[in-house]
């Protein structure tokens, strides 16, 4: 190990500590970490994908980001169903509104009617109808969900890009980013779907605080070179406290609860001719619980991350370690803006890195294989485009018996993909819990001057300095 550097009796390895979180992205890679956040990020899918079979469409379908092209888009959407239900269908089987001019047609219910039209039809017939059925697919509204996953996906790589190219503004710049992350994607998903926002918010925020407390602790292990984690060692930590660990994420949540009795009143007010008076003259009153409200989620998107390290390095319960976290940040908001960016510098290089390994070797392999894989199934390999949304080729080119098979095959190619570009997000999620940590105990080194192998180990009472006490 290198001598420390020392200056004019300065220890700059002691005095400049945010080369140190920038530094602890590497350790992301670990295939501990890894395969841990892999299962979390999996997890989190199976989840989603489940609640978006179960609620159906709730945005439409240009999604999250669409802006003021929604209704221009839902209009076209509209419009596209009727016309391809005239088309397709008989009149008896048109959902009502289908013969008339203007109003809104619900593509779903034109979706319903074709599929069950197809289920009764065979041959040249039936291929007609899932043809139509194809020419309606990119218009159909997209689940809470998908358009969640597909939004932050999208601004992810663009952030990735940014960094890269060093492109601070413009319209996908490093700070448009951010703020289409923070604000207008949760903003969006609110105004799609009330529901949906609250209950994926809740739901993904209680398993990102288990499991990103595991990854935590590992991070933090590391970090203080008190030896490391396996997975189940990690997931066997948090599991006695992990309740605690689920609600760290969303206690700050709960300052809306005084927000929204308020907020509805007044609506509800404001519908009401004469007493819309009253809801503009009180609306002061909502702007100033508004802003309480404000003043504690705004520091939260920097203190979120850092307060699940601190359940994960401290023992303490969810609320201490969102208060501890927040007053950090209010103590010393330079340093908190700094360690944040050098946390976004360090996993946008990571993404950069894992994403451009994945995809050239998706590609290369998808290439020698394509010398002699000519019409066969093999031939529909790759597809994975750098930093951007991937477009696996379908298998449309085979017939009979072997459409059947093919279809099988290119599934299995893309399920083999499917999970190489997992464990490449797994990564990345890895590197975003893991400089959170290094984040924290450097906000905790700046702030109480406790150093960062200072960790809390079980059995001992929650806060106690530990020091260079063995791992357990």
């Amino acid at each position: 190990m290198p001598d420390r550097v020392v200056v004019d009796r300065i220890d700059f390895r002691e005095a400049l500590v945010f080369p140190r979180v920038v530094g602890s992205v590497v350790g992301a890679l670990q295939p501990a970490r890894m395969l841990l956040a892999t299962f979390a990020l999996l997890s989190i899918l199976v989840v989603g994908r489940g609640y978006d079979l179960i609620r159906g469409p709730v945005v439409p379908a240009a999604g999250l980001l669409a802006g003021d092209r929604a209704a221009g888009d839902a209009a076209l959407a509209s419009e596209m169903a009727r016309r391809i239900a005239r088309e397709t269908l008989p009149a008896d089987r048109r959902p009502s509104g289908m013969d008339g001019f203007g109003g809104r047609v619900d593509v779903e219910d034109v979706h319903a009617a074709l599929r069950s039209y197809r289920g009764q039809l065979e041959g040249s017939d039936r291929a007609a109808v899932q043809r139509a059925l194809d020419r309606l697919q990119p218009y159909r509204g997209k689940g809470a969900f998908d358009a969640l996953a597909t939004a932050i996906g999208a601004r992810l790589d663009a952030l990735v890009t940014a960094v890269v190219s060093l492109e601070l503004g413009g319209v996908s710049g490093v700070f448009p980013c951010l703020a289409d992350l923070g604000i207008t994607i949760p903003v969006a998903l609110w105004k799609a779907d009330w529901f949906s926002a609250i209950f994926l918010a809740i739901v993904f925020g209680s398993m990102l605080g288990v499991f990103g407390a595991a990854l935590c602790r590992m991070a933090a292990l590391d970090l203080a070179r008190k030896g490391g984690l396996s997975p189940v060692q990690a997931l066997d930590f948090v599991s006695p406290r992990r309740l605690n660990h689920a609600l760290v994420p969303l206690w700050p949540g709960i300052t809306l609860l005084v927000l929204l009795p308020v907020a509805l009143l007044l609506g509800l007010l404001g519908r009401v001719p004469g007493l819309d008076l009253i809801a503009g003259l009180a609306w002061g009153l909502a702007l100033f619980f508004s802003l309480l409200a404000a003043v504690v989620l705004v520091p939260w998107a920097l203190a979120m991350p850092m307060a699940i390290a601190a359940s994960a390095c401290e023992g303490c319960d969810g609320l201490e370690a969102a208060q501890r976290c927040g007053a950090m940040i209010y103590r010393r908001p330079l340093h908190a803006l700094l360690y944040a960016a050098c946390g976004v510098v360090a996993v946008a290089l990571l993404a950069f890195t894992v994403d451009l390994i994945t995809t050239v070797a998706i590609e290369l392999a998808a290439g020698v294989a394509g010398i002699s894989a000519g019409q066969g199934a093999v031939a529909k390999a790759g597809g994975a485009r750098f930093l951007q949304a991937d477009a696996f080729p379908s298998a449309g080119d085979m017939t009979g018996v072997s459409q059947a098979l093919g279809t099988v095959s290119v599934g299995l190619i893309q399920l083999w993909q499917g999970l190489l570009q997992s464990l490449a997000a797994g990564a990345v999620l890895g590197g975003v819990f893991t400089v959170a940590t290094a984040a924290y105990l450097a906000m905790r080194r700046t702030c109480d001057d406790q150093p960062f192998d200072d960790l809390w180990m079980p059995g001992h009472p929650a806060g106690s300095r530990q020091g260079s006490a063995p791992a357990a």
